[in-house]
């Protein structure tokens, strides 16, 4: 199985709406650093377990996918678009990227890199500008 293939597994739980399967691809020291160089980063599995919950109250459904990927030795490369609509009706979506660095077989440390403004007045209601729209069409 490859990388890729597993963190598929994780993506796909998510969007089911399956936390603890999205978990079970998760080292029990997970690090994820949810907005790299913007927030602090998640610091092991009940921190994420945490995380994802109070997300999961927060959205009607998720579209997260991804469009691209490249694999060297431990790490996953991907870019995607984290798309949800959240319960109050807003729909949300957003050019996405990570490095994922797994160790037997699970995440041990993971990266998103997005424009945490831009998602925040997104979420918020606010329209994605044409530039942010034309790369969440990319490969639709």
């Amino acid at each position: 199985m490859t990388l890729y293939d597993r963190f598929a597994q994780v993506i796909a739980a998510w969007n089911a709406g399956d936390i603890d399967a999205a978990l079970a691809g998760m080292d029990e020291r997970v690090v994820w650093h949810v907005a790299a160089g913007a927030l602090a980063p998640l610091e092991g599995k009940a921190a994420v377990r945490g995380f994802l919950e109070m997300l999961a109250g927060d959205l009607a459904e998720t579209r997260w996918s991804i469009r691209h990927h490249a694999e060297q030795q431990d790490r996953l490369f991907v870019e995607g678009i984290d798309a949800y609509t959240r319960r109050n009706g807003i729909a949300v979506a957003m050019p996405y990227a990570a490095v994922i660095e797994f160790a037997d077989g699970r995440i041990t440390a993971w990266r998103d890199y997005i424009d945490t403004r831009r998602m925040e007045r997104l979420r918020e209601g606010a329209v994605a500008p044409d530039h942010v729209q034309a790369l969440t069409m990319i490969g639709t």
